[in-house]
């Protein structure tokens, strides 16, 4: 049976291609089997005779089988004509479709680009310095408010009063997040002066996969109970179609532990483990401590970042401070629950007076 093409044409034409192909592999299969046939003929007879006898056939076979190959060949070729043009028709057809969808594809890429550009330099504006020295930010945070904006800062953020909204908005969400890392500092260095002066009562040699032993304190967070954060994990008001919802990460992870160590030099600070492969890619590892100083800690710990990381047209992630986009009745209370909580962690080591 004549292998089926997926070739476009009207039933009648379909028809008679079908036809013609079945009647083409018909004749050579009928002329096949003749030579099949006289072949079979050559093994069968010992004598010299009756061989030669038996080649003759099948050379008169063989010839037979390719003049009959040549006439239905012949016969159809116009049919293989057709279809043959209409294949290259249709693929002509599908290769411009593929490029035409590539490029409405990189069209659009283009200006997803370009609105996440703009978008991204209408956010810049808050921290640009005005004719008077000071930022529009700056200006939020001293309780100040221009009479008027700048023709280019209009033309840059669209709705103004929108636009300030958000940046004095965040002004409220950065001054609690510096209220907060200090809260957490302040009763860190008042934990680390009450233990130094009653003489590191607790303190403890820690041991683990870095052949560095440490003295130090662990700290065991409890973090339940803290506000929802729902409110929290909402995408920025980049432009839509920029960035997908699901491909935002919110950076609001708190560790379970720590250790509040004393490092070689007489300072108080945390350390925890750090892996890392060798060779870099390999299958073995290397273990060390990852010190940081107090207030490194705190900053860690209250620094909240919306990262995604394959933005359109940029190779590195893009992170942006959740204070500049989040909503201050929403972020407000839950840095100030996490740093009155880390706190209250701290205190708890103070050596109580009899």
């Amino acid at each position: 049976m004549p292998r089926y093409v997926d070739v476009t044409g009207t039933p009648e034409e379909v028809a008679s291609w079908t036809a013609a192909a079945a009647s083409f592999v018909q004749q050579i299969a009928a002329e096949e089997q003749k030579l099949l046939k006289a072949e079979r003929w050559i093994g069968r007879w010992d004598t010299i005779v009756t061989r030669r006898r038996a080649r003759a056939r099948y050379d008169d076979a063989g010839a037979s089988f390719l003049a009959q190959v040549r006439s239905a060949a012949a016969a159809y070729q116009p049919v293989r004509d057709v279809i043959e043009a209409r294949l290259t028709e249709r693929e002509a057809h599908e290769r411009e479709m593929a490029r035409r969808a590539y490029r409405e594809k990189e069209r659009q890429r283009t200006e997803v680009i370009a609105r996440l550009r703009k978008w991204e330099s209408r956010q810049e504006v808050a921290d640009r310095p005005l004719s008077g020295g000071l930022s529009p930010r700056q200006m939020a945070a001293r309780g100040e408010s221009p009479a008027s904006w700048p023709p280019q800062v209009q033309s840059a953020v669209g709705d103004v009063a929108v636009w300030w909204a958000g940046v004095r908005a965040s002004v409220r969400n950065r001054q609690a997040s510096a209220r907060a890392v200090r809260k957490v500092v302040e009763a860190i260095t008042e934990t680390a002066a009450a233990l130094e002066e009653a003489g590191r009562p607790g303190i403890s040699t820690i041991r683990a996969n870095p052949q560095e032993v440490l003295r130090g304190w662990w700290i065991r967070f409890d973090w339940s109970d803290l506000p929802d954060t729902t409110r929290l994990r909402t995408p920025p008001d980049v432009p839509a179609g920029c960035v997908d919802a699901k491909e935002w990460l919110y950076q609001l992870y708190l560790p379970p532990d720590q250790i509040l160590t004393v490092h070689r030099s007489g300072e108080f600070g945390f350390a925890r483990e750090f892996r890392s492969k060798i060779p870099p890619g390999g299958y073995g590892y290397t273990y060390s401590w990852f010190k940081r100083s107090i207030e490194e800690f705190a900053e860690e710990l209250i620094r909240n970042e919306i990262i995604v990381f394959r933005p359109p047209g940029r190779d590195e992630p893009l992170a942006l401070p959740m204070t500049d986009h989040a909503d201050p009745e929403a972020y407000m209370p839950y840095v100030e629950a996490v740093a009155e909580r880390a706190a209250a962690h701290f205190h708890a080591l103070i050596p109580r007076q009899p």
